[in-house]
């Protein structure tokens, strides 16, 4: 009984007199990089906060020597990774120019005034989509005719998704046909992404439409408006050429007529006045004939 007592003092006592290291932890967030674009692998400190960094080391899993290492301000290997600075973000890195080749898991390991942490961290890359870019087929679309709106987006990757949204908002991706074709060309991977929207009867009035592009995390990638050109409907066509033509005849049937009237009375003011003159003179002669009677 007596013997089991100091078991149990002295397994109390042994944390008390832990090192210091054990005392603060390092841990480092999972990282998604762009691209070409820069990364920033978000490490931090816990448990501590005067704490100095003397070296650090990071090294490929399966690889033996270390792809970047700094010690104080002497940096070697890949000179695309670096310490940051910035005392609130230590002892993160970051990676200028990100390559897929950077995707993988990766062994840290950080020296301090107060010990050393080796710790797992991972980063994968993805890549944007360029602007989408769209057609129509047939070129020109008759209201109520069928069609199919073509859309395209190239260079992403992981795969992501296109979908199609009409002037009010109405979501028609059910209707359409997504292909996905994945490419690798000198170590850069994509998949372009053809998407078809087939309507068999189109009423002109949804337009234009929308082909948006989502990331393989359904976030926004690119936009596209597609605008639809118009054609007349032959009826319409023929329609509106017997309208035409039959306001031309009217129009040509209304001025003969106006031109018919205008003649025929500038005939009878002429004949008119015509009549008066030989009518005005044995008056005439009535009256200077009595001027000139001799009984007066």
């Amino acid at each position: 009984m007596y013997s089991v007592k100091i078991m149990f003092v002295v397994s109390l006592f042994i944390p008390a007199v832990r090192s210091s290291k054990d005392l603060w932890k390092l841990e480092c967030l999972p990282t998604v990089g762009i691209l070409a674009e820069t990364t920033v692998i978000r490490c931090y400190f816990k448990d501590i906060k005067d704490i100095e960094i003397v070296a650090v080391y990071l090294t490929k899993v399966g690889e033996d020597k270390p792809l970047f290492s700094q010690e104080e301000s002497k940096r070697s290997g890949d000179k695309r990774f670096k310490l940051l600075e910035n005392s609130t973000m230590r002892p993160s890195l970051q990676i200028s120019e990100t390559m897929f080749s950077d995707e993988g898991e990766y062994h840290y390991h950080v020296t301090t005034d107060s010990g050393f942490k080796d710790i797992k961290l991972s980063i994968s890359v993805t890549a944007r989509y360029k602007n989408p870019v769209t057609s129509t087929w047939p070129e020109k679309v008759m209201d109520r005719g069928p069609v199919s709106l073509y859309c395209n987006a190239t260079d992403g990757y992981p795969a992501g998704t296109i979908n199609w949204f009409d002037r009010s908002g109405t979501n028609w991706t059910s209707n359409s046909v997504l292909t996905k074709d994945p490419k690798v060309i000198s170590g850069v991977k994509s998949v372009a992404l053809s998407s078809k929207l087939t309507l068999k009867s189109i009423a002109l009035d949804l337009a234009p439409f929308k082909c948006i592009v989502f990331n393989s995390k359904y976030v926004q990638d690119g936009l596209k408006t597609l605008d639809i050109t118009p054609v007349l409907d032959e009826t319409n066509m023929v329609s509106s050429g017997s309208k035409t033509k039959s306001i031309v005849a009217g129009v040509i049937v209304i001025g003969s007529l106006t031109v018919g009237l205008l003649f025929a009375l500038l005939f009878f003011r002429k004949r008119n006045h015509t009549h008066r003159r030989p009518s005005a003179n044995p008056i005439l002669s009535y009256e200077q004939g009595n001027d000139d009677d001799p009984e007066k």
